[in-house]
């Protein structure tokens, strides 16, 4: 023992060293084997707290109605084919809000279609307005292209429901469709308008020709494409459409895009922008709002309906 010694002394300071260095590391190492045994837990509260209504299946059928509509192609179902069962992954989320925003938000995986789906309802407080803005349903927010994921995450509810009866079903609503009337297609009107600086109470002299897509009973929106003016407009709100409380607030958001102008074969043409369309989404605004949709003619009196006429229509010349 002693020789041993006697030959490990000039190197003393390295076996110090390397002392330590074991038992910094055994700790780690022991850290890291009891992870692969016990991987961290779950909030799987999260589960217990997923509203029903997120995972009923009539709610689920509508909302892939709203994507089928507006979002996927015959290559996404092709994958389908000789699908039994269709996985819908729901999980709550924490969305960062504000301290008096009580508003929920979830998210809604369809793993064969690798698509997902933002919903939210909404319940928040606007001091600045003096209203509470509410929804009385989910709705749509949101939805991404997102690949086929691989599996399930742990706090998703995996809700399985059998394709043969959501194809059907898909099939048989295809041309079901409502439409804004009365009120509320006269307050998008106002709203339209205001968007672009001119009086709502006016009315621009001249023919119009107005295409509006079905409403969505999944989304708080409401699409028109004015064919006179060639512009497409997305109408949107947090509060249902059908609320009073949105117009008397003006709770609305307008976005509107020139389907000459503002389109193009992909989005890197214009990164960083969102002033564009892409072929595709136009293609499929303009199919839900001329094909499915309902055509209006308006025929405004003016002053001069002659010189009105005497132009081709600009974007201003709304409704």
């Amino acid at each position: 023992m002693k020789r041993i010694l006697m030959i490990l002394m000039p190197y003393s300071r390295y076996v110090t060293v390397f002392v330590l260095l074991l038992g910094l590391a055994l700790p780690v190492l022991l850290c890291a084997q009891q992870s692969a045994t016990n991987p961290p837990a779950v909030n799987v509260g999260r589960l217990v707290d997923l509203p029903a209504e997120l995972t009923d299946t009539k709610y689920l059928f509508e909302v892939v109605r709203h994507v089928y509509r507006w979002y996927i192609d015959e290559n996404d179902v092709d994958r389908l084919v000789g699908a039994v069962d269709f996985p819908i992954w729901v999980r709550a989320l924490d969305a960062q809000l504000d301290k008096d925003d009580n508003s929920r938000v979830a998210e809604i995986t369809f793993p064969l279609l690798g698509v997902t789906v933002k919903v939210k309802k909404a319940d928040y407080r606007i001091d600045e307005l003096n209203i509470t803005v509410t929804s009385g349903a989910f709705r749509v927010t949101s939805v991404s292209k997102i690949g086929i994921p691989e599996s399930s995450l742990p706090e998703h509810r995996v809700i399985n429901v059998n394709y043969t009866e959501m194809k059907d079903f898909l099939f048989r609503t295809r041309s079901e469709a409502a439409f804004p009337e009365g009120p509320l297609l006269e307050r998008l009107r106002v709203a339209l308008r205001k968007e672009m600086g001119l009086a709502p109470e006016e009315r621009t002299a001249g023919r119009h020709i107005v295409h509006m897509a079905p409403l969505s009973p999944a989304a708080n929106e409401a699409w028109v494409y004015l064919e006179t003016q060639k512009l497409l407009v997305r109408f949107a709100s947090d509060i249902d459409l059908s609320n009073p409380a949105m117009w008397d607030q003006e709770a609305l958001m307008v976005k509107t895009w020139d389907v000459v102008r503002q389109v193009v074969v992909s989005l890197d043409e214009a990164a960083g922008s969102n002033a564009f369309m892409t072929r595709d989404q136009i293609g499929r605004a303009l199919y839900n709002c001329i094909v499915l949709g309902k055509r209006l003619e308006i025929n405004n009196p003016g002053t001069h309906p002659a010189e009105a006429a005497a132009d081709r229509p600009t974007a201003k010349k709304a409704l």
